[in-house]
């Protein structure tokens, strides 16, 4: 397992502990704790950023994996909530321009923030705040593919990008999604699945709540944060449009919101979604965002 941080792992104030509804402060992760908890993967390091969570390994001969820390955290415990924006900063840079230089064949490149806006209305703090001299200089080199996080929702940009991004959902939430990327020496095929936990689960197990139906458990949880959204809105007393939304949503975040023309066309023109914006003309442009993808998000293959 080779792990990165990401904005919510190093020095985070908001680090509780639960019991019931009470919630206490704990002790908060270091940079040194993070390597300790992690030195497996960090004891396959090719090698490491001193200034920073950052280390390449070589996966075999053709490919070097490069894992980038790309967070802003305090240098000491923080009684602050955790910063959204990141950044490569000078050091990350310069060490990173080097591995680039010396390795010299197939790469990847790994990180918690995004190279470019997944979508256009929601982005403030995802992408990296320097990503464009980050994606001007890897796509000096052969880096074939980049895999980030941070947004929680599923998404692809291939093609007409310089360096293409695969952004992964989030594991803990919607669909508990996760990649597979297979390579060879002039390839990278890459597809999202979905976890199957009955697997990992005892006969028992799976008979105790929330086991019994998790993905629908996981659904009704992400229902319940679009509730309270819709409840800042005018369209929490319109159920139609309501579950429209909740459907777009879901759809967006589990990257299938790839549509053709006739079924975009066809969302626009019903009654729940004419309703939607009458109660909330201002999501317009929100809604619209959500179906900017150009192709799919589930799968990627590259050839070169």
């Amino acid at each position: 397992m080779l792990v990165i941080p990401g904005n919510h792992d190093i020095y985070d104030g908001w680090a509780r502990s639960f019991s019931g509804i009470e919630e206490r402060r704990v002790a908060q992760i270091s940079p040194a704790d993070w390597k300790e908890i992690f030195s497996a993967s960090y004891d396959l390091a090719a090698s490491q950023e001193p200034g920073s969570l950052s280390y390449s390994v070589n996966l075999n001969p053709h490919w070097r994996l490069l894992l980038l820390d790309s967070n802003l955290y305090s240098s000491q415990f923080s009684y602050t909530h955790p910063m959204t924006s990141g950044a490569i900063d000078d050091g990350e840079r310069r060490w990173l321009s080097q591995e680039l230089v010396e390795a010299k064949r197939l790469g990847q490149d790994v990180m918690h923030h995004n190279l470019y806006s997944h979508n256009s209305v929601v982005h403030d703090g995802f992408k990296l705040n320097n990503a464009g001299e980050i994606v001007q200089l890897l796509s000096q080199y052969p880096v074939r593919c980049a895999f980030s996080g941070h947004i929680h929702a599923q998404h692809i940009m291939s093609g007409w990008v310089p360096v293409p991004e695969v952004v992964s959902s989030c594991f803990a939430e919607s669909d508990q999604g996760y990649g597979i990327v297979e390579l060879t020496a002039n390839s990278l095929s890459y597809r999202h699945h979905a976890f199957d936990i009955d697997n990992f689960l005892t006969a028992e197990e799976k008979k105790l709540p929330p086991f019994a139906d998790f993905h629908a458990y996981l659904k009704e949880v992400f229902d319940k944060s679009n509730n309270l959204l819709l409840l800042k809105g005018a369209a929490k007393d319109l159920p139609e449009a309501a579950e429209m939304l909740k459907k777009m949503h879901w759809g967006f975040f589990t990257g299938q919101s790839y549509k053709s023309e006739a079924e975009i066309a066809a969302i626009y023109e019903s009654s729940a979604y004419r309703t939607l914006l009458a109660a909330m003309p201002s999501m317009k442009s929100y809604i619209s965002s959500l179906y900017e993808s150009t192709q799919s998000s589930q799968k990627l293959y590259l050839t070169w």
